[in-house]
């Protein structure tokens, strides 16, 4: 009789100081016809209700054209492109407008993707460059509570990792038809290979990634975007290894632009339409990663160094005519940078007398060198600089987090930072009497402790009591001509939350949170910079629920709500009169019921953006919006096909919105109104994947 066998499995509920489950498996003979596959999943352990590990449901079956569209997988995280689809999107979070990234930190690798002092805006983030099929999962961290995060850690951190192998060899091929443009408007075309190497001890694999993109406006928006991805990953020995990764990424766009609601509400100017269609943009990345790691006993370290190179030149004009009733107000945004980077964590599980303890100590240097400009232009033609400078910036950080488990159940961890940072300006144009010469040099730093409870029940559920200081940098232009300021612009968040399993079947996430700026950052679309326009603070509720109604059908929402407003200082009352921040939203909420049996999965689901001002004094607003989207796919065992449906309700919604003074050809006096890019209408996608 053949002989199978029967794996008892026990785990152990509670997650040890060395973060790892203990698990006890023992083999015995039995004469049975078949071994029933065993999968077990469980939650990593996080120190704040707020912060998650996505969950591999959420993370493999929702629709996924990018990496910057991997971030509405972030409870609560909204995003908005309004520049052709090249240009890095417009975040929300936490009653942020997060502008392309001043307030959230997002990580490839370890890789910061944030981009300081940048031509366009401040903590410039553009994920483009990530392919989104080599994610193998994201950590999502709320609040500026986590030591080993630093600038723009405000509002969040969102952490991406890369797949170290392969599962198969994937060709992918997409196609995207708008019926109301009558055509295909864009197609997709991805590869992965796995090297076949024979030693056991390499994994290697190369993705390439092309795209094309001609948009559902009146003009062709001519997106094309080109990714390459290696990873290789070698291991040494059973305690050691190293990997490296290589990837580049080029993008070049042309984009209607926004438009101002006088025009289409007069019917001059269709939705789709544009006043200059000679906007967009060129862009691209380049990085090199090489990481070592070691895990022995109950150590481990890891060093890693990185460079990169990014280019990006961008053409807006958001006011028209307002400023050259002739040429028109078109700009020229450039940013040409290199950056170096060396990141290196050293992890000790030990005991503190009776008490189980883990100690993380960390370090970060990066240096960016950049070429910024400033043009103003006539149909991408230069006529003027408005700004050239170079600048040398360099961020320097340490931080230790102590976790002490005082019980069985209750966690303290205890952590600090220090980030010190030095900037370095040369201004290449001439001053004179009308301009401000914008070269000097000043440092800042600042000292951010961290403070974390957690309370872990035997069902699971969890209770959690955070707070933490954290920062975002200003650019350096603005930080050299304030030579007496040495201390980063600091935050400081409070939360108090739970996770609870209120059955086997489902569970919730509760966060209460207050959060305070000593700068508020906000974007003028005017000249496309950033304003300081003081301190702020903002409270909300933070919602999450995951229900499995049955073994094939599962549902999920998440609620988030938020009240913000400009205050006299850090720490002070709200202004009297023009307190609002602009575009911040105050409540969102998206949610989904899918199903999954065997190789089929089909999904719908929903999200909300309530009404918010658009400016100080709220006389302006950004308007709502009610998206539905669906999607399903079946899997062969080879073949899997794939059909999307985006706004299945072809919903009319403005997707980018702001406040902008602006006057057209011919007009006699200025307008400031409610200026807007659409957001995607009726749209259907087809994609096919084979895996070989």
């Amino acid at each position: 009789m053949k002989k199978k066998f029967i794996v008892l499995i026990s785990v152990c509920l509670f997650l040890h100081a060395h973060g790892q489950i203990q698990t006890k498996i023992e083999l015995s003979p039995d004469p049975t016809d078949s071994l029933l596959e065993v999968i077990i999943l469980s939650d990593r352990p996080v120190s704040a209700a707020s912060s998650s590990y996505l969950n591999h449901l959420d993370f493999n079956n929702r629709p996924k054209n990018s990496a910057q569209e991997m971030l509405r997988l972030v409870p609560g995280l909204f995003i908005a492109q309004h520049a052709g689809g090249g240009k890095a999107e417009q975040l929300f979070i936490r009653g942020f407008d997060c502008d392309h990234g001043t307030d959230v930190s997002s990580f490839v690798d370890g890789i910061s993707v944030n981009l300081p002092s940048h031509g366009h805006g401040q903590g410039y983030q553009d994920l483009h460059f990530v392919i989104p099929e080599t994610v193998s999962g994201i950590a999502i961290f709320k609040g500026p509570y986590h030591a080993q995060f630093g600038n723009f850690t405000t509002a969040a951190a969102v952490d991406f990792r890369t797949k170290d192998s392969l599962a198969s060899n994937i060709l992918l091929s997409e196609t995207t038809f708008v019926p109301s443009v009558k055509t295909l408007t864009a197609n997709r075309l991805l590869g992965m290979y796995q090297f076949p190497f024979k030693s056991k001890k390499i994994n290697s694999y190369i993705a390439v990634d092309g795209n094309y993109n001609a948009g559902y406006f009146e003009r062709n928006q001519n997106f094309n975007r080109l990714n390459v991805f290696s990873k290789s990953k070698y291991i040494i020995n059973n305690y050691s290894y190293v990997s490296f990764t290589a990837s580049t990424f080029t993008s070049k766009w042309d984009a209607s632009g926004q438009i101002p609601i006088r025009e289409v509400a007069a019917k001059r100017l269709s939705r789709l339409g544009s006043i200059d269609p000679t906007e967009g943009g060129i862009t691209g990345r380049t990085n090199l990663n090489f990481v070592y790691n070691l895990k022995k006993n109950r150590s481990e370290f890891s060093s890693q160094v990185y460079g990169c190179h990014y280019r990006f030149q961008l053409f807006s004009n958001f006011t028209f005519f307002l400023e050259d009733s002739i040429n028109g107000d078109q700009i020229e945004q450039g940013d040409d940078r290199f950056i170096l980077g060396w990141n290196s964590k050293y992890v000790q599980n030990h005991m503190i007398n009776s008490l189980k303890g883990k100690i993380v100590i960390g370090t970060n240097l990066r240096f960016d060198e950049i070429e910024n400009s400033l043009w103003n232009t006539k149909t991408r033609e230069r006529l003027n600089p408005k700004a050239q400078a170079k600048i040398k910036e360099l961020a320097w950080s340490s931080f230790v987090n102590e976790s002490i488990f005082l019980t069985e159940k209750l966690k303290l961890d205890l952590g600090v930072r220090f980030d010190a940072m030095h900037f370095n300006v040369l201004d290449r144009l001439p001053t004179d009497s009308t301009r401000i010469n914008y070269s000097g040099k000043n440092y800042q730093v600042l000292l951010s402790p961290k403070v974390n409870l957690t309370y872990r029940l035997k069902q699971g559920s969890q209770f959690f009591i955070n707070s933490g200081y954290g920062f975002h940098s200003n650019d350096a232009r603005s930080t050299v001509q304030d030579l007496n300021n040495h201390i980063l612009p600091k935050s400081l968040g409070t939360e108090l939350g739970s996770l609870l399993s209120i059955s086997k079947k489902s569970t919730l996430s509760l966060a209460f949170w207050l959060l305070q700026l000593e700068n508020e950052l906000v974007y003028v679309g005017d000249d496309g910079t950033t304003e300081n326009k003081g301190s702020s603070r903002r409270t909300g509720i933070d919602l999450s629920y995951r229900y499995q109604i049955s073994t094939s059908f599962f549902m999920d929402v998440d609620f988030n709500y938020s009240k913000n407003y400009l205050t006299n200082t850090f720490f002070g009352s709200r202004l009297t009169t023009d307190f609002n921040i602009p575009l911040a939203p105050s409540l969102t909420t998206a949610g989904g019921i899918s199903y999954k049996k065997k190789g089929f999965f089909s999904a719908i689901r929903y999200r909300v953006i309530s009404d918010r001002p658009a400016n100080e004094s709220n006389s302006v607003i950004a308007k709502g919006y009610f998206i539905l989207d669906a999607n399903t796919s079946y899997h062969f065992s080879k073949l899997k096909c794939g059909l999307s449906i985006e706004n299945v309700l072809n919903s009319e919604w403005n997707e980018a919105q702001f406040d902008t003074e602006s006057r057209l050809l011919g007009e006699q006096n200025s307008v400031s109104e409610l200026h807007f890019t659409p957001g995607t209408p009726f749209a259907i996608k087809l994609s096919v994947q084979y895996s070989f």
